[in-house]
């Protein structure tokens, strides 16, 4: 009888232990009720390293490409969910509506996450953090020049993140002819405009971006 309560009470012992982590978590998630709570260092560690689980690995160099004719897949995607922990950490207007496209690969001082934010079609951003969770800073991979305007042939959207950790962003717009007033195409007015801004993710998680470069060329004789 006496091995029998002994088994039983070891089981008992078990079954709490491991239980002991999810509680904690359960505790802080209910402590902080999804509001900025002053939290410890490690209770909010502990927070992020759970928010980081809806990101998968991104291998760097990373290259994103929206064209006006071809959007991104973004099927298997977790998003963020606006009554969650998810908004201690991710800074955006629609968190139903963003997505979690993935955690780069080759960092050490810092986390770099991509998220998609909604807008007429998704654009990748760029957020860097903190060990601990805390933002360092927050970039758009995308110039977002690309439009419906009369007129428009081709546009393409692209975001680069190479290995060094240098993003470059470029978009590249051709128009056959600009229209008037009333929607007629103007002669002689096509032109290519390319938009390029570039930067780099620094050791200490900060991004670093050029002022925004704009070319126009003309395409007709």
């Amino acid at each position: 009888m006496k091995k029998i309560i002994y088994v039983l009470l070891l089981m008992v012992t078990a079954s709490c232990s491991r239980s002991d982590n999810d509680k904690n978590i359960l505790s802080i998630e209910t402590k902080t009720d999804h509001t900025d709570s002053k939290l410890t260092s490690t209770e909010n560690s502990e927070l992020f390293r759970k928010f980081l689980k809806k990101f998968s690995t991104i291998e760097l160099p990373y290259v994103f490409r929206e064209t006006s004719d071809m959007s991104a897949d973004y099927n298997g995607l977790q998003k963020l969910d606006k009554n969650s922990i998810d908004t201690l950490f991710a800074k955006t207007e629609f968190f139903d509506e963003t997505y979690c496209l993935g955690m780069l690969s080759d960092t050490s001082n810092f986390y770099a996450l991509v998220f998609l934010h909604p807008a007429s079609e998704h654009y990748p951003v760029l957020a860097t953090y903190t060990k601990q969770g805390k933002l360092i800073g927050q970039e758009d991979l995308l110039n977002g020049a690309c439009g419906s305007d009369c007129g428009l042939v081709e546009c393409t959207m692209t975001g680069i993140i190479k290995k060094d950790f240098s993003v470059l962003s470029v978009d590249s717009i051709r128009y056959g002819y600009y229209c008037d007033t009333l929607g007629n195409p103007i002669p002689n007015s096509g032109e290519l405009i390319v938009i390029r801004k570039s930067g780099k993710v620094q050791g200490n998680g900060k991004i670093l971006m050029d002022k925004e470069k704009r070319t126009e060329t003309k395409t007709n004789p």
